[in-house]
């Protein structure tokens, strides 16, 4: 197996063994999946209909079927370290396709919010946070956005925070209400320094 870049050796080793060990199975976390998400992620059969579906799949080594499989078997800690978690783009493909009419896009976001209380979330979408409460978009506009916006007859800014920047105090109001700003920015700083 090629080694990934930004992989721990420990969880390489680990994603290669495809045996199942009881120690290593929480019963509480597939309970705690399913209030979060509200899908019936136990009557997964692993059919892989998600998994073929999945935009994501082909070009990653992201398959949501692992994920539903930990979820089933209580794999807490494998699903919530495994980095292909932030790989889904949450198109909810797997969803509208699921034959046991389950939310698999659903039992991500579930497993994204338990790893985010342990702290287990890449800078990257950290960053994005931090991004959102200062403008209102993951992905702020930008001169060269502007300027193509205006060949195209556009406004130079779409009609969001950035036409309307006097919403941007309810965005933050909610990310503090949550405190999503504040542990976005003790985390990055614990990391980057």
């Amino acid at each position: 197996m090629a080694r990934v870049k930004g992989y721990p050796e420990a969880l390489e080793k680990k994603l290669r063994d495809q045996r199942y060990y009881r120690e290593d199975s929480n019963p509480e976390f597939l309970p705690k999946v399913k209030g979060i998400s509200r899908t019936i992620a136990h009557m997964c059969y692993q059919c892989g209909t998600c998994t073929g579906s999945c935009p994501s799949a082909p070009r990653s080594t992201y398959r949501i079927r692992h994920f539903m499989r930990r979820a089933v078997l209580g794999l807490e800690n494998e699903a919530l370290t495994d980095p292909d978690l932030w790989l889904c783009t949450t198109c909810y493909s797997c969803t509208d396709r699921c034959p046991r009419d389950i939310a698999p896009t659903d039992v991500i976001m579930a497993m994204r919010n338990l790893a985010f209380k342990r702290d287990i979330v890449p800078v990257n979408f950290l960053k994005t946070v931090q991004a959102i409460y200062s403008s209102g978009h993951g992905v702020p506009n930008n001169d060269v956005n502007r300027a193509a916006r205006e060949r195209l007859g556009l406004t130079r800014d779409p009609p969001t925070t950035h036409m309307y920047p006097e919403y941007v105090k309810g965005i933050q109001k909610i990310l503090d209400h949550y405190k999503l700003k504040a542990n976005a920015d003790r985390i990055v700083k614990e990391r980057e320094g």
